[in-house]
């Protein structure tokens, strides 16, 4: 339903730190980087679908939730957010809560905003 979501961060250079590698963990990449505008965009292929810009923080606190190819991706992105400056809300692990088959791992970045990494595990999903 969407095509891409868009906020701002206090600090572009933090974002990056952050956003960079947990994007390639989930199967994105950096698509441009503009220094002079302080955003950066992140997708797939040449399409952005997430698109930060520094400036005044982004309120309320946003809850995005990033899809993931498969089990191992949701742990490589967690732990990509961990190191790139984000805390932990949430270790990787099944959610049956929310659904059969819900793998999922959940840091907030550096401005707060809770990232969710989320895997459907399709078997479960369609078991019995």
């Amino acid at each position: 339903m969407f095509d891409h979501v868009e906020f701002s961060v206090r600090s572009i250079s933090s974002a990056r730190k952050f956003y960079g590698p947990i994007c390639v963990a989930v199967g994105g990449h950096e698509i441009f980087f503009d220094e002079e505008d302080r955003s950066v965009g992140y997708g797939t292929g040449e399409i952005v679908q997430l698109l930060l810009t520094e400036g005044q923080q982004t309120t309320p606190k946003l809850h995005v939730c990033l899809t993931a190819q498969n089990k191992d991706c949701v742990n490589r992105a967690y732990a990509s957010a961990l190191s790139g400056g984000g805390t932990c809300n949430g270790k990787p692990g099944f959610r049956d809560h929310y659904g059969k088959g819900y793998y999922a791992a959940f840091a907030f970045d550096p401005d707060g905003h809770n990232i969710e990494f989320l895997y459907r595990e399709t078997e479960l999903l369609n078991d019995g």
